[in-house]
């Protein structure tokens, strides 16, 4: 039975009817679907939300006899209170999304571009990871390849393979001659290590990679420079055999008598820029470095030389008298000529007198030795340098005596009045302890047996030397320190000499001590400035360091291009002089030789009468002194004395 209530059926006419509204989804909230779109899952069909018919009404039985009972009154239903009723909403299916929802082009092409960024980073990562901590493939020093090695590894590998390249001597060129120059004597060498921190290494970039994987990379070797040997080796090998320097025009002395040197052009390198070329050309074995040169030219004429050459003849051409009251001393022509020099100004040669060495030792006869200034020096007591206090007192006033001197010998007098100042000494006691002199630096000890005569005058020279302090910087002469050979100095067996062409006077014995001291000066790692070996062998001095002495000349001159003061000992006994030098000692010294070449005799020569004098024979020979002188070890100078002496027949008298 139906429950009574609004019908459910369509109404009889269909315009009668209010048309419902269109459904709406309860979630997507469509309301309409596209042409030939279903909201029906696929395989449903709309049938089974058909209404169902509604049943037929009971056919009307005919009238009959009258018997038939009446019909019943119609059953009045139960009431029950009406609700609305509530449609389900209809499942509509979701649409195609690939149909309302296409996917753009755009993000298929991102897709990809990922896809590709993630296979280049793989292939960078593969190759870089085993690359890293080593040097890049492809790596190469002066065609050695040191690629994939690590960084320990390679700097062996440099060292063994470009060793003998890195030790191939250097080829100089100047003109038609050609020098070698030796790379390690110059201080150039091969710094594998730092070659191989230049080359690339660590964990490589992309571009790194790429460039190891398709090509390879050259690294320029890293050149290690010790300036200080370039520039010993380029003067040393390059400019002494290449260079013929310029000489300016001067004028000096050989004892009274003035030389000219007259001016000349000359050839010197470009020493900076052939240093600059050899560490250029180090590591490359076709590399010829051709030494640049330029032209020296002099500043001073033959015409100024000899100018001065006629000012000098007359400056010496008479002693000068120096005065101080009644106090007077006499300079003689040696001595001025020892201590005049010309000095060029532009174009001019200018004259220059050392008053203060002039003066050195006639000083306290021109102001009294009591009131003398005296300087602080040194002696040896209990084998140790003790100083000797200096004190102040009266000295001449060097500076204004060497004007006046100039003045008198270029107005042709022959007298100064010198100037005396009172003031401290020249070397106080500060001044004497700064110089270092604290110990023993050289000592060499020569014997002889004979002749007293010599002994007096050995004796006489040591005590001359004894005592003298000499300053940095200081160059010492032994004839300035020593003095003319003369009576009233103390020597005897005065004589006239004649030493490679020059001539002069001498005492016997004096060139044993200017040997003695020599010898000490070579030992102490000193400069011998100036040195004449004597023409004949002495048995009694050392072969190829000897020094022959004469005055004025020659000489045997020594500086001390040390930092130190320098403190001259010199002790003579009836059969020995030993000369002991000190300071602070810099250098160990090592003597090579001597080398000495075949000797040649000559015949004994016979003489007869009184004046004979038997003469022992000595043989002509060579002989050569090698100096090397080291500092930590390390060589820092190598200097050879060379000594060519004739043979001397033997004299026999009958």
């Amino acid at each position: 039975m139906r429950n009574a209530g609004a019908s459910v059926d369509p109404p009889t006419d269909p315009s009668g009817a209010a048309s419902a509204p269109p459904r709406k989804h309860p979630v997507r909230g469509v309301s309409s679907l596209p042409r030939g779109v279903s909201a029906l899952p696929r395989g449903v069909s709309a049938d089974i939300f058909a209404e169902p018919p509604a049943p037929a009404a009971p056919a009307a039985k005919p009238s009959g006899n009258g018997n038939l009972p009446p019909p019943a009154p119609p059953v009045e239903p139960w009431r029950v209170p009406e609700r609305p009723a509530r449609e389900e909403p209809a499942v509509v299916p979701p649409p195609d999304l690939e149909l309302l929802d296409p996917v753009p082009q755009s993000r298929t092409l991102r897709r990809a571009l990922i896809g590709l960024a993630a296979l280049l980073l793989v292939l960078y990562l593969v190759p870089a990871v085993s690359m890293a901590g080593k040097v890049l493939p492809g790596t190469t020093v002066l065609g050695v390849d040191i690629g994939g090695q690590g960084r320990t590894e390679a700097v062996a590998t440099l060292r063994e393979r470009l060793y003998a390249q890195a030790r191939t001597p250097m080829i100089v060129r100047q003109g038609a001659r050609r020098l070698t120059v030796d790379p390690q004597q110059a201080g150039l060498m091969l710094d594998a290590e730092a070659t191989v921190r230049a080359a690339p290494g660590g964990f490589p970039s992309p571009p790194e990679v790429w460039s190891a994987l398709t090509g390879s990379h050259e690294v320029k070797p890293v050149v290690s420079v010790d300036r200080r040997k370039l520039d010993e080796a380029v003067a040393r090998v390059v400019a002494a055999p290449l260079e013929r320097p310029g000489r300016e025009g001067d004028v000096t002395f050989d004892g009274v008598t003035p030389i000219p040197r007259y001016p000349r052009v000359g050839r010197v390198i470009d020493r900076r820029a052939t240093a600059d070329q050899l560490v250029r050309g180090y590591l490359d074995p076709e590399a010829v470095i051709v030494v640049p040169t330029m032209r020296d030219l002099p500043h001073i004429t033959r015409a100024e030389v000899r100018r001065a050459l006629r000012w000098a003849r007359r400056a010496v051409a008479a002693p000068l008298t120096l005065t101080n009251g009644t106090l007077a001393v006499s300079l003689s022509p040696a001595t001025l000529a020892r201590h005049l020099t010309f000095a060029p100004e532009g174009a001019v040669l200018r004259p220059r007198f050392d008053a203060e060495a002039a003066v050195a030792g006639v000083e306290p006869a021109l102001v009294g030795s009591a009131r003398a200034a005296r300087d602080a020096a040194f002696t040896i007591k209990d084998g140790r340098p003790v100083l000797v206090p200096g004190r102040p007192g009266d000295r001449v006033d060097t500076d204004r005596l060497a004007a006046d001197v100039l003045t008198a010998l270029d107005g042709g007098g022959r007298t100064v009045a010198v100037s005396v100042v009172n003031g401290p000494p020249r070397i106080t006691d500060d001044a004497a302890q700064r110089m270092g002199v604290r110990e023993e630096v050289g000592r060499f000890t020569t014997s002889y047996a004979c002749c007293p005569q010599s002994a007096g005058n050995i004796r006489t020279a040591a005590a001359l030397l004894d005592g003298r302090l000499v300053e940095p910087g200081e160059t010492f002469s032994f004839n300035e320190v020593v003095g003319p050979r003369t009576a009233a100095a103390g020597f005897d067996g005065i004589g006239p000499t004649m030493i490679h062409g020059r001539a002069g006077t001498e005492a016997a014995g004096t060139a044993q001590v200017a040997t003695t001291l020599m010898n000490a000066v070579i030992r102490a790692g000193l400069r011998v400035a100036e040195h004449t070996p004597p023409e004949v062998h002495a048995s009694h001095l050392p072969i190829g360091t000897e020094a022959a002495v004469s005055f004025p000349g020659p000489d045997l001159r020594w500086r001390n291009d040390s930092p130190y003061g320098v403190l001259v000992q010199a002790s003579a006994t009836g059969t020995s002089l030993t000369v002991t030098l000190w300071s602070t000692k810099r250098y160990d010294v090592d003597l090579q030789g001597p080398v000495v070449g075949q000797q040649v005799w000559l015949p004994a020569v016979t003489g007869h009468g009184s004046g004979c004098v038997a003469t022992q024979g000595q043989p002509g020979f060579t002989a050569a002194v090698t100096r090397v002188l080291r500092q930590d070890g390390e060589v820092v100078s190598r200097q050879t004395f060379r000594t060519s002496y004739r043979a001397q027949a033997e004299v026999v008298c009958r």
